[in-house]
């Protein structure tokens, strides 16, 4: 029950920058990571529950099992999230808040608990948890500080403490998790044997007294998890916190981000939509690491690789599309700290790693991707045409003029980049949208030498960013179904084929295949792809009413377009967790429509990602097929993203909108 903790979509997710957290829509903490948001993550597991000791004694209820039942929501579009839980057959309401302290690494957990039987009541808030510190088994101690009453797990320099302030400690026993002195069926039963130490994947059950309760009557409790380096650490900060309240704590909590979210307030707004819009604003800040800018694309939910790669790192390219969300919603500083983020981990032939860690170490990878190159290149001038910031400018053009002078170095005769992964890194090719990001990352390091003083490295740039252009229009345009190509000279192999004749595709009906451990190259991939919609957004390869576009945007609605729940595929043939409509390309084909003056279909796309976010109104990365709704990874930032450029280009305050 412990271990390989298997990949589950949580319900919310709450942080600070530092600590991050993810909580199941039962309320049951899921993950916890710390002092990064993408490691290490420390949760085995964490329930609560509640156990009756007077008149009659029971065993634990624990609350995230049924017949409990409820809701979960954020308040107000802040990480605090509220989690209802109630039980008519034991006359119980639960309400839960859950928050991490601003600028503390703390995270609380208050609950009031209201008697609805018409007896008094005696009843004990009761914990087991098991920590998995710095994601190991080995080398930890989990013990009862007694002075404190403060329950505490150390692996060397990580303590996690556990304290429930002005509350008498009434039991607790300490164990071996999955072995026969594992606490948590005593605890079940309501039973402590007192063990205050163990060794080794230690687990704990904590209860505290909640007094006698009327009926009718609420009392509170208010748990603090807090992290630091030493076991004196992490008590001077369960005493300086324990100063206050857990309602003093919400709601500091709360305000801290209320005046973020309404420091670039957008006037004449109300609503669920602005709700939403708030919210998605919320989700990037809390993937990005308050130290270092550096953005993960998701909170990391299958570290095993049982079903991806993993989402708990940070690609340039999603870090791009954050940044760039950030600026033109009025965040620049957000946006600012990604691309110092960026600039500091840049290769030294400046190229970037296809991704980190948020503290600049290299993630495990299976390939580079040229387009992330184009892509931080591009978004380096986005911020500077924005904010003018010169300190800025300087900062960043060495990191500029390394990865001008990589795309240069790295185009190929026929004037596309060289073949590489590409944006959904599952074909090593000449990609389309490779192309339309070096152009557009070429125009940008020309227009930032313009503005730096180095007009022979702008003429240069801009003039390969025009031969990137002609290639496009050259050899990308597929006549035969009046669509841009996905890409041409593919990297193929056995398996490949093999895959592509599984799938039903046409194209490869008349090919030979490879042998075994033979590689070929196809000379053109005609599957029709929503990333192709980057000729227009970002990139400005072509303006949004060009003829061309008219046709590629046509028929990626008609061919990728999901009839039965709506939304909008990556590409044909997509087989990826199912192969699901995406809520990022369905918003992005939304963005296009509002750059070309089509509002009432781009107004149409926005509401179906709304209408098939999760309950807490998190985006995912994909909606089932068949029934709608989330269906893998939440919340993802690349969509949160999307949601905010394609809002603001809604309300017609989306720079693009102004350019021609």
């Amino acid at each position: 029950m412990h271990r390989k903790l298997l990949p589950l979509l949580p319900g919310a997710v709450i942080g600070n920058g530092r600590m991050l957290a993810t909580i199941k829509n039962t309320g049951e903490l899921y993950r916890l990571f710390w002092p990064h948001i993408d490691q290490a993550q420390h949760l085995g597991q964490f329930i609560v529950g509640v156990r009756q000791t007077a008149p009659a004694p029971e065993g634990v209820w624990w609350l995230h099992e049924p017949p409990w039942h409820g809701e979960q929501h954020y308040l107000n579009e802040t990480p605090v999230v509220l989690t209802c839980r109630r039980r008519d057959d034991v006359a119980l309401l639960v309400e839960q808040a859950d928050f991490i302290l601003p600028d503390e690494d703390v995270l609380a957990r208050q609950y009031r608990l209201t008697n609805l039987s018409d007896r008094v009541r005696t009843l004990n808030l009761v914990v087991y948890c098991t920590f998995l510190i710095d994601e190991s088994a080995l080398y930890d101690t989990m013990y009862l500080e007694l002075t404190h009453q403060t329950l505490i797990q150390f692996r060397r320099n990580i303590f996690l403490a556990l304290r429930a302030p002005g509350h008498p400690l009434v039991g607790y026993h300490t164990g071996r998790r999955d072995t026969p002195g594992d606490p948590l069926e005593p605890a079940s039963r309501g039973e402590f044997y007192g063990d205050s130490s163990t060794l080794r994947a230690g687990a704990g059950a904590v209860a505290w007294e909640m007094g006698e309760i009327l009926p009718g009557e609420t009392r509170e409790l208010t748990l603090y998890l807090a992290a630091a380096s030493s076991e004196a650490a992490v008590l001077e900060l369960l005493s300086r916190v324990s100063g206050k309240s857990g309602q003093q704590w919400r709601e500091e909590t709360a305000g801290f981000w209320e005046r973020w979210l309404n420091h670039r307030p957008l006037p004449g707004e109300e609503g669920e939509e602005h709700g939403a819009f708030r919210r998605s604003l919320m989700v990037l800040k809390l993937l990005t690491n308050r130290e270092t800018g550096g953005s993960i694309a998701a909170p990391e939910f299958d570290p095993f690789y049982t079903g991806c790669g993993g989402y708990g790192y940070c690609w340039p390219r999603d870090g791009m599309y954050t940044a760039l969300a950030f600026d033109e919603a009025g965040y620049h500083r957000e946006a600012r700290e990604f691309y110092r983020f960026a600039s500091r981990v840049q290769n030294s032939d400046g190229s970037w790693q296809q991704r980190y860690f948020t503290n600049g170490f290299w993630a495990p990878t299976w390939g580079k991707q040229i387009d992330q190159v184009g892509a931080v290149l591009w978004g380096y001038h986005h911020h500077f045409k924005l904010t003018r910031d010169r300190e800025f400018l300087q900062e960043i053009w060495p990191s500029t003029f390394l990865g001008a002078a990589y795309l240069v170095e790295h185009l190929s005769p026929n004037g596309l980049p060289e073949p590489g992964l590409d944006l959904w890194e599952d074909n090593f090719i000449q990609s389309t949208y490779a192309a339309a990001a070096i152009y557009g990352g070429l125009r940008g390091a020309a227009a930032l030498a313009g503005s730096i003083g180095a007009p022979e490295k702008a003429k240069k740039w801009s003039e390969a960013a025009e031969t990137v252009r002609k290639s496009i229009l050259t050899h990308l345009w597929n006549p035969d179904r009046q669509c841009f190509l996905r890409g041409i000279n593919r990297r193929v192999s056995c398996y490949d084929y093999q895959c592509a004749l599984d799938r039903g595709e046409q194209a490869w009906k008349d090919k030979e295949p490879p042998g075994l451990y033979e590689i070929y190259w196809v000379e053109k991939d005609t599957r029709i792809d929503s990333s192709l919609l980057g000729l227009v957004f970002p990139f400005r390869v072509l303006e949004p009413g060009h003829p061309l576009m008219d046709s590629t945007v046509k028929n990626i609605t008609r061919v990728l377009g999901n009839n039965r729940v709506g939304g909008v595929h990556r590409y044909e043939w997509d087989g990826y967790r199912g192969g699901n409509p995406w809520i990022l390309t369905t918003l992005w084909l939304g963005i296009v429509h509002a750059l070309r003056g089509e509002q009432d279909t781009a107004r149409a796309l926005y509401r179906w990602a709304l209408d098939n976010a999760g309950p807490t109104g998190l985006l995912p990365e994909q909606v089932d097929k068949e029934r709608g709704g989330p269906a893998w990874v939440i919340p993802l930032g690349w969509s949160h993203a999307m949601f905010i450029l394609l809002h603001l280009a809604l309300q017609g305050k989306l720079s693009f909108a102004k350019e021609k």
